[in-house]
C-alpha cells in the first residue's frame, strides 16, 4: 500500500504542521488582543463548526464518490459534473453565512456575549468581519474532500499547511506593526480564507479525470447522492449541536473571559484532533473503494490495522497530555496562574477527544458503506441529554464542568457505539476491535505517562524541560507501538524491507 503509506504520512506531516500554526502563537495573540477579544477568536471556531450545517453533506459526498468513480472507467467521466453541481451549491451557501451573521452580529454583541472591556459597537463589529471570514474560508473545505477522495493528500497538505502558516505567521505583523486589534486580526484571516479556497479550486479541477465534455450541473446528480447527503445532513447538524452546546451555554452564563480560558484549553485539545484526521481523510477514500469492489477481506485486514495504528498515536499523545497538562500551558504560555486554571479542563477535553479519536475510522467505515442511521441515533440521543447536563455542569462548575460534557458524550458512543455498529457492519470482530486494536495500547501508554510523571520532577520553563517532555513522550510512544500486535508486526516488515530489500523481495 505504498499510495495510502504515502497519503497518510503527507497528512501528519501537514497537520502536525497545522497544529503547530495553530498554537504556537496563541500567546502572541492573547498578549496583543487580551484574553476577552481572543474569547471572539473562539466564537470564530464556533461559527466555523456552526456554519457546517449549510454543508449539506456535499463533503463527504464529493470525497466518497470521488473515490468510487475515479478508479472506474465506467464511471470516472461524470465525476466532473458532480463537482460542477455542488459547486452551485457551494458558494451561494457561503454568501449565505456572511449575511447570517452579518445580521446576528447586533444581537449578539448586545444581548448574548458579555464583554467588559469591549464595547458592544466593537464587538459587532468584529462579529461582522469575523462571518466575512468564516464564509470565505468555507468553500476551500469542500474542495479539499475532493482532492481527498482523489486520494492526493500530498497536494492537499502542501495547500493547507502553506495557508496555515500565512494565517498563523502573516497575522502577527498585522497586531504587532498596524493596529492590535480583533477586527485587524478577522480581516487577516477572511484574506487568506478567500487565498485559500480559490487555491483548492483551481488545484482540484487541474486534478480532476479528464472529460470530453465540458462539465456542467445535473439534477441528476443530485438525485442520486440525495440519500447519502440527507443522512450526512442529519449528522452534521447533530454532531455541530454536540460539539458547541458547552461553548454556547459557557457563553451565555459565564462571563466572556472564561470562554476564553476554555478557547486555550480547547486550542491544545485540537492539537490532538489533529493527530486523528490525517488517518480518517487517507483511510476512508480507501475504504469507500474497497466497499465498492466487495474486497471485504482486505477491509477487514486495512481496518483492524489502521485502528491499531491511530490507537498507538492517541493513547501516546492523549496520556501525556492529561498527565502533564500543567506543564505543558506552563511551557507554552509562561502564565503559572493561566496554566493552574486551565489544567483540569484541559485534561478532562483531552480524555473526551481521545475517546471521540478512537471512534473516526469505525465511523469512516459506515460511511464507506452508506450508512448514516446508527450516527444521527446516536448523536440525537447524545444531545437530548447532553442539554440539561451542561447547563447543570456550567452552573455548578465553570469550565470545568463544560469539559466533562465531551468526556461523557464520547464515552457512551465507545461503548454503545461499537456494539451497535458490529452488529451489522464486520459482525465478529468487535471483541478484536476492545481487546487487541485499541485496549493494551491505552493500557501501555497510560501506565507510561503515569511513570513518567511520577520520575519527572515539577518542570520550569527551560530547554532541559523541554528536552524531557520530549524524551519521555518518545519513550511512551515506542512502548504503546510494542503493544499493538499488527501494527508492531507492520513497521518491522516495512524496516526490514528499507534495510533487506532484496531478501524481503
Amino acid at each position: 500500500m505504498p499510495a495510502l503509506r504515502t497519503n497518510i504520512l503527507a497528512n501528519y506531516a501537514g497537520q502536525i504542521w497545522m497544529a503547530l500554526m495553530s498554537v504556537a502563537f496563541v500567546p502572541l495573540y492573547v498578549r496583543a488582543l487580551g484574553m476577552e477579544a481572543f474569547g471572539l477568536v473562539g466564537l470564530m471556531l464556533s461559527l466555523q463548526s456552526i456554519s457546517l450545517l449549510l454543508d449539506l453533506g456535499m463533503g463527504n459526498v464529493l470525497n466518497r464518490e470521488l473515490a468510487r468513480r475515479s478508479h472506474n472507467a465506467n464511471t470516472f467521466h461524470t465525476a466532473s459534473n458532480l463537482v460542477r453541481t455542488l459547486e452551485w451549491l457551494v458558494w451561494p451557501a457561503a454568501a449565505t453565512i456572511a449575511v447570517t451573521i452579518w445580521l446576528a452580529s447586533g444581537p449578539l454583541a448586545h444581548h448574548w456575549l458579555r464583554p467588559q472591556n469591549l464595547t458592544p459597537a466593537e464587538t459587532a463589529h468584529a462579529i461582522i468581519v469575523m462571518g466575512l471570514a468564516v464564509a470565505l474560508q468555507w468553500p476551500s473545505s469542500f474542495y479539499s474532500n475532493g482532492l481527498s477522495g482523489l486520494e492526493r493528500q500530498p497536494v492537499l497538505n502542501l495547500i493547507n499547511a502553506g495557508f496555515a502558516t500565512l494565517r498563523g505567521v502573516g497575522v502577527l505583523p498585522v497586531l504587532y506593526w498596524i493596529s492590535p486589534t480583533i477586527s485587524a486580526f478577522m480581516w487577516w484571516y477572511a484574506a487568506m480564507g478567500a487565498c485559500q479556497s480559490l487555491t483548492s479550486a483551481f488545484v482540484l479541477w487541474r486534478l480532476m479525470p479528464t472529460s470530453k465534455s465540458r462539465a456542467q450541473f445535473q439534477m441528476e446528480e443530485l438525485r442520486n447522492v440525495g440519500r447519502f447527503a440527507g443522512g450526512l445532513i442529519v449528522i452534521t447538524a447533530l454532531s455541530v449541536a454536540l460539539t458547541q452546546l458547552d461553548r454556547i451555554v459557557l457563553s451565555t452564563m459565564r462571563p466572556l473571559i472564561e470562554l476564553g480560558y476554555f478557547t486555550l484549553a480547547l486550542s491544545v485539545a485540537a492539537g490532538l484532533g489533529r493527530m486523528i484526521q490525517p488517518m480518517f481523510n487517507a483511510l476512508y477514500p480507501r475504504y469507500s473503494r474497497l466497499v465498492a469492489t466487495s474486497n471485504y477481506k482486505a477491509l477487514t485486514e486495512l481496518y483492524h490495522l489502521s485502528n491499531q495504528y491511530l490507537a498507538v498515536v492517541i493513547a501516546a499523545v492523549s496520556t501525556m497530555l492529561i498527565v502533564f497538562s500543567k506543564d505543558v500551558i506552563y511551557l507554552w504560555t509562561g502564565d503559572a496562574a493561566m496554566a493552574t486554571k486551565v489544567a483540569t479542563p484541559l485534561s478532562i477535553l483531552v480524555a473526551g477527544t481521545a475517546l471521540n479519536g478512537m471512534m473516526n475510522l469505525p465511523y469512516a467505515l459506515q460511511l464507506a458503506h452508506g450508512w448514516t442511521r446508527l450516527t444521527v441515533g446516536i448523536n440525537l440521543t447524545a444531545l437530548i441529554l447532553g442539554i440539561p447536563f451542561c447547563i447543570w455542569a456550567v452552573g455548578h462548575h465553570g469550565i470545568v464542568g463544560a469539559a466533562c460534557l465531551l468526556l461523557a458524550i464520547n464515552l457512551g458512543l465507545v461503548v454503545i457505539g461499537i456494539p451497535l455498529m458490529h452488529r451489522r457492519l464486520m459482525r465478529g470482530e468487535m471483541l478484536r476491535w476492545y481487546l487487541r486494536d485499541t485496549m493494551p495500547p491505552i493500557a501501555v501508554a497510560a501506565t507510561g505517562a503515569l511513570c513518567a510523571g511520577w520520575l519527572i520532577p515539577t518542570l520550569s520553563r527551560n530547554l532541559a524541560s523541554f528536552f524531557l517532555l520530549a524524551l519521555a513522550s518518545a519513550t511512551t510512544l515506542l512502548i504503546t507501538i510494542l503493544a499493538a500486535p499488527m501494527a508492531r508486526e507492520h513497521i518491522k516488515q516495512q524496516l526490514m524491507h528499507s534495510i533487506w530489500p532484496r531478501k524481503c523481495n
